[in-house]
């Protein structure tokens, strides 16, 4: 019978995950004080993490802003996650870190849409460059974006189609472009 990990064994702040997440050789996320391992996405999650960050990167190009589609951690209050994010900062090539996203995308699917839209979105709120916030589903058309409209306020949008506007990057994202090539389950039909 395998023993259970002592819970004092665990990290409970950022800088503690850092340290135990070094000695990891999967992807972990610190959400909310608790270490959650990464495990892979369906191809619908990679087509849309593409599909959102190619029209950024082409948008973006010759701009101060500029889309870093995977691998750069966003750390907040007992939050550290690897979202795609935009940044109009200088980016540090060696870092491994962005410490002031202007936009960051989550790609939903069932087993993290509560960390997602809850846990993580509480964390990500409290980062002071964080103009937009993108909640995307995976299994539907479907796009939440929260936006800052003052220093302790957002806005939250829905949208099933149209395009969203990101004024703070000067960027617009289609749910056509979003969803280009993602097939989704047929809904089971009702009797």
């Amino acid at each position: 019978m395998a023993k259970r990990r002592a819970e004092s064994d665990l990290p409970r702040t950022v800088e503690e995950f850092d340290r135990w997440y070094a000695q990891r050789p999967e992807r972990w996320e610190f959400i909310a004080g608790v270490p959650v391992m990464m495990v892979p996405g369906a191809n619908n999650r990679t087509i849309i993490k593409g599909n959102v960050f190619r029209p950024l990167a082409s948008r973006l190009a010759g701009k101060p802003c500029r889309p870093l589609g995977d691998g750069p951690e966003v750390k907040s209050h007992q939050l550290s996650a690897i979202p795609v994010v935009v940044t109009c900062s200088p980016v540090e090539g060696r870092a491994g870190h962005i410490t002031d996203p202007a936009v960051i995308v989550e790609m939903l699917s069932p087993s993290s849409e509560r960390d997602d839209t809850g846990r993580k979105w509480q964390g990500y709120c409290l980062i002071p460059s964080l103009r937009h916030y993108l909640a995307v589903a995976q299994d539907k058309r479907f796009v939440t974006v929260h936006t800052r409209t003052g220093p302790d306020s957002f806005e939250e949008r829905f949208y099933l189609g149209g395009t969203i506007d990101l004024p703070a990057i000067g960027a617009q994202l289609s749910l056509d472009e979003i969803y280009e090539g993602v097939t989704f389950e047929a809904e089971p039909a009702d009797d």
